[in-house]
């Protein structure tokens, strides 16, 4: 059966969350939601790898924190961001919630997420109440924290209210880092989320957009980041970039460039 030009369909399902369906295209294996953006990627030849370029963005996160040792993902799509960082980070834990149970299961069965692995704990929920849970009843406290809660119909509406960046904020450790995937796109959506975010990260908040792509990725952190900071960078990152396959240099030129002078300008 083929769909999406010339890709094969080798997995459809419908459940009450919609439908989802994974399609190859030679080398290329892809998570759609019964629309044509993808989802999820991943290299067949190397599962591990970051194969769209908003995943790597996303992973700039590893400047201003290049050794987590507890990472919290918000949404699990193929598991892209989860076999990347057990892959290079063995003694890091990485908890992961996910809203629908039939992407665990396509994630687990055709994009190589592990099902029994020590370090990886997957649970089925809703973003914005497990963060709280963290946040109130719990001391988990984490590095790196990666939200990536979008679908068909745009990012889940829990995740992006002031109580859930309020939140975050409460469980990132000292020299903790929040990614998160933002549609650039949505002008007025974007605004108020980087505001939501700045309010509870006190304006320590970076974007860093995506190459040719409509997504652009927000960093805040717990601590203060500057362009001295952000320059002394340089003498490691190539070495980093080698080591992940990820264009960190330009990721960081990105931040040198924008860095917070211009979210204080975006919000003057």
């Amino acid at each position: 059966m083929r769909l999406y030009g010339d890709g094969s369909l080798v997995h459809q399902a419908q459940s009450d969350e919609g439908i989802i369906e994974v399609v190859d295209t030679g080398d290329s294996r892809s998570l759609h939601f019964g629309t044509y953006p993808r989802q999820s990627s991943m290299r067949l030849s190397d599962p591990a790898f970051l194969d769209l370029s908003y995943t790597q963005a996303m992973m700039g996160c590893l400047l201003l924190n290049p050794n987590p040792r507890r990472v919290l993902v918000i949404g699990l799509g193929g598991g892209s961001l989860v076999k990347f960082l057990l892959r290079h980070f063995p003694d890091c834990q990485v908890d992961v919630v996910e809203y629908r149970r039939d992407v665990i299961d396509v994630a687990q069965r055709y994009f190589g997420v592990p099902a029994n692995e020590p370090r990886l704990n997957i649970t089925q929920g809703d973003g914005y109440l497990h963060v709280n849970h963290c946040f109130y009843e719990t001391d988990l406290s984490y590095d790196l924290l990666l939200v990536d809660a979008y679908d068909h119909n745009g990012m889940a509406a829990s995740v992006g209210v002031q109580a859930f960046f309020d939140a975050c904020a409460g469980i990132l450790s000292p020299d903790g880092v929040m990614s998160i995937n933002l549609w650039g796109s949505d002008r007025n959506g974007f605004h108020r989320t980087m505001e939501r975010i700045n309010n509870s990260f006190a304006d320590r908040s970076m974007i860093l957009p995506v190459e040719n792509k409509g997504n652009v990725i927000a960093l805040a952190t717990q601590f203060e980041v500057g362009h001295r900071e952000l320059k002394a960078l340089r003498t490691q990152v190539d070495e980093w970039e080698m080591r992940y396959r990820i264009n960190l240099p330009k990721a960081l030129q990105n931040l040198i460039r924008q860095n917070r002078n211009f979210i204080s300008r975006l919000f003057a």
